[in-house]
């Protein structure tokens, strides 16, 4: 059994690796909405889920941009362009060696 502390405050930090996969903390650089900027785009989807705090997932799919609240009690799989935004910390789960593109946000998400 190997324990893995969901504590810190940097902004990526790797958990976890087995195979092709990987497990990491994400602290958003982002504490506002206005602060989201860019869009990043994996070719393999990511699972987010909260761990603790507030933070919301900016999302862009066939040109419309969104705001999803992440939930304790629920996990999102992400396929789409994505940035996120607030004060907390999220469990990643992703591919290992993921080719990312990264866009500029053109237009303010939608509430």
């Amino acid at each position: 059994m190997k324990e893995l502390s969901l504590k810190g405050e940097e902004r990526w930090r790797v958990l976890f690796r087995e195979g092709k996969w990987l497990v990491g903390l994400y602290v958003p650089e982002n504490r506002k909405r206005e602060e989201v900027t860019k869009l990043e785009r994996h070719d393999h989807p990511e699972l987010f889920y909260l761990v603790d705090g507030k933070v919301k997932l900016v999302l862009e799919s066939e040109g419309k941009v969104m705001e999803v609240p992440l939930r304790k009690d629920s996990a999102v799989v992400v396929e789409e362009w994505h940035n996120a935004y607030g004060k907390g910390r999220v469990l990643v789960v992703e591919r290992e060696g993921v080719k990312t593109e990264f866009k500029t946000l053109t237009q303010p998400p939608e509430r």
